[in-house]
Parts: structure tokens; C-alpha cells; sequence
């Protein structure tokens, strides 16, 4: 996504199946996590911001959400496409124009996307953020769900793990009118605790 080296890898990841994900035990967790954590009700309109092959822009539509998934990997949106047809799956980069109307979604979520993993203060994830907040409505929410021991530690090799305070400093420059929460139920920043 931020890069050649980042694109080919999941150009090659998506050709060979990607991840693996149980429709159960996935509908479980999101329920449990997401829905009820942050009362997020049917209907809500919903971008899935680095969706890859498109499994959870699905289930969350199954869900009863108005869900569309944007992806920078061609590999992954095309198969995403034969997957799941009915669904609204676009090939995009989170950093520029997405084809929605500005503020017109109740919740942004990204799941484990790769600009969120590394340096949370270089200019690609503050891009990501700048233009994902364009289209979601005040007083929206945008949730990070992202895997990481908040320790700190900063692999030369593997994904960081970024503390809580780095991706508190990450977003608190963003509009105080949104909430963006970890999926573990921690604020992130903003006080709003509804949608």
C-alpha cells in the first residue's frame, strides 16, 4: 500500500488466498467487538478502508450494514469482485479521492491496515487519516481494529508495535467532533461514545 515493495507482497498474498477467516467465528467477534461495543445499529452507512479480498466488506453488509470496502491492491479487489459481486468493492488508495461523497458515512473501519502498523507520524498513515476523516459524518466513528501488544517495540524486520499514546498522538490531531476507538474498547480520542 505505501509501497512497491508493500504492493507486490500483497499482490502475491491475494493471488495465493490471503487470509483465512471462519464466517462464525468472524460474525461472533464483530458483533461482540464492534456492534455492540460502540452501538453501531442496521443500516449505518460503513467504509472498510483496506478491505483486501473483500470478507468482512461482506459480512458486514450481511450484518445488516451498508458497507462498501476500498482496497489500493488490484489482486485483491478483483478477486473480492468475483467473491462477493453484489458488494461495492473499489480499487483505491486510502490517501486520495475515494468515490463517495464527502461525509456521507456513519463509520470508517479499518481492519489491520498496513499504513497503522509502522511509523504513525510519516506522512502516509497522517495522509490516510486526513482523508478518511473527509468522509466521514461528524460525529462519526472511525475504529481501528489493528493488531499490536502496545509495547512499543519497533521491529527493523516485522510490524511495529505502536504504544496506545503513539496512536492517540496519531489521531488527536484530527476533527474532535469523530471518535476513533480500538476495538478493545479503549478511546482512542474524542469524548462521544455514540454514533
Amino acid at each position: 500500500m505505501a509501497t512497491t515493495t508493500t504492493g507486490s507482497f500483497y499482490d502475491t498474498f491475494y493471488a495465493d488466498g490471503g487470509w483465512q477467516y471462519g464466517l462464525i467465528r468472524e460474525w461472533l467477534w464483530h458483533r461482540r467487538h464492534m456492534v455492540k461495543r460502540f452501538g453501531l445499529k442496521r443500516g449505518m452507512r460503513m467504509l472498510e478502508a483496506a478491505c483486501g479480498l473483500g470478507f468482512h466488506t461482506n459480512l458486514f453488509c450481511r450484518m445488516g450494514f451498508d458497507c462498501v470496502g476500498v482496497d489500493t491492491c488490484a489482486t485483491g479487489i478483483n478477486t473480492a469482485r468475483q467473491r462477493y459481486p453484489k458488494r461495492d468493492l473499489n480499487i483505491c488508495d486510502v490517501r486520495g479521492d475515494l468515490p463517495f461523497d464527502e461525509a456521507s458515512f456513519d463509520v470508517v473501519v479499518t481492519r489491520g491496515c498496513s499504513l497503522y502498523h509502522y511509523d504513525l507520524a510519516a506522512p502516509a498513515p497522517i495522509e490516510a487519516t486526513t482523508n478518511l476523516m473527509r468522509y466521514l459524518k461528524p460525529g462519526g466513528r472511525f475504529i481501528l481494529i489493528i493488531v499490536s501488544d502496545l509495547s512499543g517495540q519497533r521491529d527493523p524486520v516485522k510490524i511495529w508495535q505502536n504504544r496506545l499514546e503513539d496512536y492517540r498522538a496519531h489521531f488527536s490531531r484530527f476533527d474532535a467532533n469523530c471518535t476513533v476507538d480500538w476495538h478493545r474498547g479503549v478511546v482512542i480520542c474524542g469524548a462521544r461514545r455514540t454514533v
